[in-house]
């Protein structure tokens, strides 16, 4: 069976139990979720007992099959969850996994829980084997415009009815943090105990929870979105962020864009300049957009307010650096915005 989408695991679960599970992902919430129905349905077939593994540095294999042997008392059915947090079982794990997936017991039912997994680690042959013989499911984190209708859909399982911007403004206020959102959505729906919520009460009742990582912020930037632009940079310091890591954060994508815009303009052809700086797919369009949209040479000149203001993170020139990466990525995003208005515009 191929890999099931993690918003259709819930169906997956209710339509039958399967033999063996790979949960992994970068939503704990949603993972530990999932597990928490999965539990529910396996004790309503009768799984009445729940061992719990952990994989850890020197990990015996056989504890595996020792806990499928093992009689119980009170039950010939067991669930058995087996916690890889690093998601490399090793030889033998991987191995012990294969073989487990080709000849599963019916009296028991194995969860394999992992976080975070490499491509290479999705693929392998254990977890193919997991998905062949029953469901492997990746929670794969939330994006940007996937939040509001997240939100409405988790209010409305709490008897609790958003508009689309009072869900927008929530998730906006929790971004990258899924369970403080979760818990400002089960917060309102206490408050609100039945009455409509507007946004205006919403934005009184709810905290700025946003969490974001250094690379959200030329993300923002290269958007030409100054005012998220400047709500993450205020986050990224507050948060205590070493202000030269979101100067790499920026740095990096001014230096493609430079070297994009002075390439294509020397003849050369932007998939090789992709190459050479190991950009995603997923990016290459947009960033080579801004390099065409952009006036020639900004990038290079930007690049050299980069490095002035690594002088002044560095104490070799005088400044403040948290002022100074305001003011280069709010510069980037506007010059971007500015880029895209004139494209739209023709």
């Amino acid at each position: 069976m191929p890999e099931i989408r993690f918003d259709e695991l819930p169906e997956r679960i209710d339509r039958g139990l399967a033999p063996i599970y790979l949960i992994a992902g970068e939503e704990p919430l949603l993972i530990e979720e999932a597990l928490d129905r999965l539990r529910q349905r396996a004790r309503r077939e009768g799984y009445d007992e729940r061992e719990v593994l952990h994989v850890d540095t020197g990990f015996d294999w056989n504890r595996l099959a020792s806990a499928a042997d093992n009689l119980s008392l009170f039950t010939e059915r067991r669930l058995i969850e087996l916690r890889l947090p690093g998601g490399k079982p090793g030889r033998d794990g991987s191995a012990v996994l294969k073989a487990r997936a080709g000849a599963p017991d019916p009296g028991h039912i194995l969860i394999v829980i992992a976080g975070r997994l490499e491509t290479a680690q999705r693929q392998s042959a254990w977890a193919k084997a997991i998905a062949s013989a029953g469901v492997m499911s990746y929670a794969w984190p939330l994006r940007r415009h996937e939040l509001t209708g997240w939100a409405r859909r988790r209010a409305r399982e709490r008897d609790l009815s958003l508009d689309t911007a009072t869900a927008g403004l929530i998730a906006e206020r929790n971004e990258g943090n899924l369970l403080a959102l979760a818990q400002e959505i089960d917060k309102l729906a206490l408050l609100a105990d039945g009455r409509p919520v507007d946004a205006e009460w919403a934005s009184e009742a709810i905290s700025d929870s946003a969490r974001f990582a250094v690379f959200d912020l030329p993300e923002a930037m290269l958007a030409g979105d100054p005012v998220r632009t400047l709500r993450i940079l205020r986050r990224l310091r507050t948060e205590g962020e070493e202000p030269v890591l979101v100067l790499w954060g920026v740095a990096r994508d001014i230096r493609v864009l430079a070297d994009l815009q002075a390439s294509m303009a020397a003849g050369e052809r932007a998939a090789a300049v992709m190459s050479r700086h190991r950009i995603w797919k997923n990016r290459q369009a947009r960033l080579q957009t801004i390099a065409r949209g952009t006036p020639r040479g900004v990038w290079e000149r930007l690049l050299g307010r980069a490095a002035r203001v690594d002088r002044v993170i560095k104490g070799a020139e005088s400044g403040r650096p948290w002022d100074e990466l305001l003011e280069l990525s709010s510069v980037v995003a506007r010059g971007v915005a500015t880029a895209d208005r004139r494209e739209k515009n023709g």
